[in-house]
């Protein structure tokens, strides 16, 4: 989700004009380069943590993490609605919303490895999460292809509604996913079986 401050003009609505912005702001890597980083440091971070043996959180800090990572994860997600930014709010807002989102999700991902998730933890740790945990990351590689196939497949505008979105979204995660288990049944797993294979005869001799 991108914040604009003015609605686009002249060459902005023309198919290169949004190819060389989303270029810009959407494609490049290091547009995107900083929930990696916060993931690179939330790792050494924990590695630390587990070499230093240091104790658990306390409760205030606990519940003060939690409120502060709700606060800016929701202020991410639902900060542009119904609003019309200044070109600074704008600026401000899709220079820093991934890298606090970023930083909720790593909080997220901290107490529930610290042992310290509690509900949240059970919920993320159910076992019927499993299966598509496995194609998480092959659905994330193929989910352009499917979007855009979506996007051309258009001929003609349909009337915008949260139920039509709520169908739309849904729809593509669920094609994606599919896209992603075919894929991931032709190439991934026989490569992981093929490496499991020459590790086991490494081993072996």
């Amino acid at each position: 989700m991108e914040a604009s401050p003015d609605p686009p003009r002249g060459d902005a609505w023309t198919t290169r004009g949004f190819t060389d912005f989303s270029n810009k702001t959407y494609t490049k890597p290091y547009t995107r380069i900083s929930p990696y980083l916060v993931g690179i440091l939330l790792a050494y971070f924990l590695n630390k943590r587990k070499q230093n043996k240091s104790p658990k959180l306390n409760t205030v800090t606990l519940l003060l993490g939690w409120i502060v990572a709700s606060s800016i994860t929701l202020a991410c997600v639902f900060g542009l609605y119904d609003r019309q930014q200044t070109l600074i709010e704008a600026c401000f807002y899709n220079s820093l919303s991934r890298t606090c989102f970023a930083c909720g999700v790593a909080w997220v991902i901290f107490v529930c490895v610290s042992g310290q998730g509690g509900v949240v933890n059970s919920i993320l740790s159910w076992k019927v999460w499993i299966p598509l945990s496995r194609l998480t990351y092959c659905a994330y590689l193929v989910h352009p292809l499917v979007l855009e196939h979506s996007f051309l497949s258009i001929r003609r505008m349909f009337e915008y509604s949260h139920i039509t979105m709520i169908l739309y979204v849904l729809g593509l995660e669920f094609l994606s996913y599919i896209v992603a288990l075919i894929t991931s049944l032709l190439f991934e797993s026989p490569v992981v079986r093929l490496e499991k294979i020459i590790r086991n005869q490494f081993k072996s001799s």
